[in-house]
């Protein structure tokens, strides 16, 4: 009986200490193409089906945004995103998106020239620096994460990136894909390195990247980022060899992705009440029999 105690107060202590679910790692996924309201989504990495719409991309006076870049600060938990050219409020921002509710606070402008926004972002947990891509220059950026504000660090050397993804892994390597090849990018130059060809991808681009817990590398594959509505599949990339998995078909218009923790619900209070309830009959019967 004392053990029987025991097991159920670890019980409790664990779904208060954890908000009664486990912490995983989760997809969360934003549209945004092609100046669509967006809207914030949370994907099946297996197949790319959604699992939960968590609802539309909108500030506190109920006004749109479209994104083209979704990226947790692993070490503060804060989720970015990066608003399209065509994002109705708003382009060309650095903003924060409440994974729970979608809310978006705008931060700031990335203040980089004339129509250059940012097509995705990428965290470096080894520095705690945001990086960004642009397809309207052929430049790799350092982003500010208190204003918005992009510093060039250098040019890519490649042609503009349309859509590209962008993503670091766990040890900070930043790699970055455009319609057809995959790069990695010298962080204090901004060169990009001899490209890796992509292959075996169901359509032509590439405009998302968002690494995984296990370092797998999971990105957005779409027809045309141009078109309306742009038809997409969810993939995987070898960084080794450049090879395509397609998981399978998701979000038309989706143009961002971010792993990161799932939120955390508060336990029923029916499920606290239980537990409680029988905590306090096991040590009423406890009672009891020393009696």
């Amino acid at each position: 009986m004392k053990r029987l105690m025991m097991i159920l107060m670890a019980g409790m202590l664990l779904l208060v200490a954890t908000g009664g679910v486990a912490q995983a790692d989760t997809l969360y996924g934003a549209t945004g193409s092609n100046g669509v309201n967006g809207e914030l989504y949370t994907l099946n990495p297996a197949n790319g089906s959604v699992l939960t719409d968590v609802g539309p991309l909108n500030d506190a006076s109920g006004l749109h945004y479209g994104l083209t870049g979704l990226r947790f600060n692993t070490l503060t938990g804060v989720l970015y995103g990066s608003t399209a050219n065509a994002s109705p409020t708003d382009p060309r921002w650095l903003v924060t998106v409440n994974p729970l509710t979608a809310l978006v606070t705008p931060l700031g402008s990335y203040a980089a020239g004339s129509n250059v926004t940012m097509s995705d972002l990428a965290f470096d947990s080894t520095t705690g620096n945001m990086y960004g891509v642009s397809g309207q220059s052929g430049n790799f950026y350092l982003i500010n994460q208190g204003t918005g504000a992009a510093t060039a660090i250098g040019s890519t050397g490649l042609s503009v990136q349309v859509g590209g993804g962008l993503a670091a892994n766990s040890t900070g390597t930043v790699y970055g894909t455009d319609s057809s090849n995959l790069y990695t990018y010298n962080k204090t130059t901004g060169a990009a390195s001899t490209p890796t060809a992509l292959t075996g991808a169901p359509f032509n681009a590439v405009n998302a990247l968002a690494f995984d817990a296990s370092n797998v590398l999971f990105g957005v594959n779409t027809n045309n980022p141009g078109t309306n509505p742009a038809l997409t599949h969810l993939i995987t990339i070898n960084t080794s060899t450049g090879a395509v998995t397609d998981k399978g078909a998701s979000v038309n218009n989706l143009d961002a992705l971010a792993f990161g923790p799932a939120v955390a619900a508060v336990p029923e209070p029916a499920t606290l009440l239980l537990l409680g309830s029988g905590l306090a009959g096991l040590a009423a019967w406890r009672r009891r029999q020393a009696a």
